[in-house]
């Protein structure tokens, strides 16, 4: 099931919105979007569920229940949007609909793969040289030895012509360009 309409690159005045959708119809929505000619898109992710005692892979929408639509309200008939199946409402303020800020669904569109799988990817990597912010040793330049899953990073310092291995917190490094 493919969560994003062939109509990918918005026009240069388009700005992207916000349409909230009935609960799991977000493919219905994008599908029913594309056929009224909308560039819709929705980012999906890949989770893990458990089932009668198996795991199974399966695909969903990273932010459940809400679409992005590429449009120019002055241009087109947005109000019809709002009648679309599986589409609740577009987000307005003041009969308006509210642009998301620029370069947010850019970006998600950037992170996704062929499938419409958004690729998270860690920007801290083991190997990479990195700068302590603060503590004892501040300003030190270290590599990162390993990464945990409790926001942790171990780290191998060049200090006084010896190496010293300490870990801390992902937010006391800063990458070193």
């Amino acid at each position: 099931m493919e969560l994003l309409s062939p109509l990918v690159s918005p026009v240069a005045r388009e700005r992207w919105y916000v349409a909230v959708t009935l609960p799991n119809r977000e493919a219905l929505a994008v599908e029913h979007l594309a056929r009224q000619s909308f560039n819709a898109f929705c980012p999906m992710e890949w989770v893990v569920r458990r089932h009668s005692r198996k795991e199974v892979r399966c695909k969903v929408p990273v932010f459940r229940g809400y679409v992005f639509i590429s449009m120019d309200p002055a241009a087109v008939r947005w109000r019809s949007i709002n009648g679309t199946l599986g589409v609740k409402s577009l987000i307005t303020a003041d009969s308006v609909p509210q642009p998301v800020p620029s370069g947010v669904v850019e970006t998600l569109l950037d992170s996704v793969d062929e499938a419409g799988v958004l690729r998270f990817v860690d920007p801290l990597q083991p190997g990479m040289t990195v700068r302590l912010k603060s503590g004892p040793l501040a300003e030190q330049l270290g590599v990162i030895e390993r990464l945990d899953g409790k926001s942790r990073v171990q780290l191998l310092l060049s200090v006084m012509g010896g190496a010293v291995r300490t870990t801390t917190g992902r937010d006391q490094v800063a990458m070193v360009a």
